[in-house]
């Protein structure tokens, strides 16, 4: 990638972003061991992966633009599918419903499910391990249905910093607060948020046109240095915890 492209404004908000999404991954660790040292663990059941068959995830503009990097520079033979699943929905007269599967859930690979694990949207990365404010404020976690329950508690939902810290070892993770700074990102968005469906295939044509104007601009056409970390995005496999997808992404510094 060429420097005027990558040292431009958006890298600078990719670099950030990633950022944010590393420090989910590493407040998330530290919830679920803080979980199991106070005797009530948090985890995924192995190779599940069922949030995603009646979910379509939806992004900011800018976390589009970042899984269409990861899909042009990583994944692009699954570019033509999406767009061609969308273009026969669209000729059928079919609209595509939140509940329906994500069009990048693989049912074929049971812990493996997500083809685009590591450039997931912010809400794939916080399902089952964060908190939400309820109407007063106050922090809320509720277990995943296909969690088991805590021992000796009927309940699913746990609201109330002491109640959480009690139960938990420490609050999870607050949705509302990575929100906002990756709302925070790009003040232009104003805070927009939209399907997959809908904000992808746009933001695959931006960023594959910005990717060709910094190439025709260069007398090198070299492939992303391998220096430049968080964009040359390696796979990943799966890891030896309870979650359904490998964790582990190479993240911007």
């Amino acid at each position: 990638m060429q420097p005027a492209l990558w040292n431009s404004t958006l890298m600078r908000r990719f670099s950030a972003l990633d950022r944010i999404y590393a420090r989910i991954e590493d407040s998330q660790q530290y919830f679920k061991q803080a979980s199991t040292q106070a005797g009530n663990p948090i985890a995924c059941p192995r190779r599940c992966g069922t949030c995603c068959i009646h979910f379509t995830p939806d992004v900011t503009a800018l976390e589009a633009e970042r899984l269409a990097l990861y899909l042009l520079v990583e994944k692009r033979d699954l570019i033509d599918p999406f767009l061609g699943r969308i273009e026969e929905s669209e000729k059928a007269g079919e609209t595509w419903d939140s509940d329906k599967a994500c069009p990048f859930w693989n049912p074929d690979k049971p812990g493996e499910n997500c083809m685009v694990y590591p450039g997931r949207a912010l809400v794939c990365r916080l399902f089952g391990y964060c908190a939400v404010l309820d109407k007063k404020g106050r922090p809320s976690f509720a277990l995943c249905d296909k969690m088991p329950p805590l021992a000796d508690r009927g309940e699913r939902i746990f609201t109330g910093e002491e109640t959480l810290r009690g139960l938990f070892g420490q609050r999870p993770p607050l949705m509302d607060e990575f929100s906002r700074e990756i709302l925070a990102l790009d003040p232009s968005g104003a805070g927009e948020r939209r399907s997959i469906i809908e904000a992808l295939p746009a933001a695959l044509s931006k960023i594959s046109l910005l990717l060709r104007l910094a190439e025709s601009d260069s007398d090198s056409k070299s492939a992303l240095p391998a220096a430049e970390p968080g964009f040359g995005l390696s796979s990943t496999t799966p890891s030896a915890e309870a979650d359904s997808d490998p964790d582990d992404f190479p993240i911007a510094s």
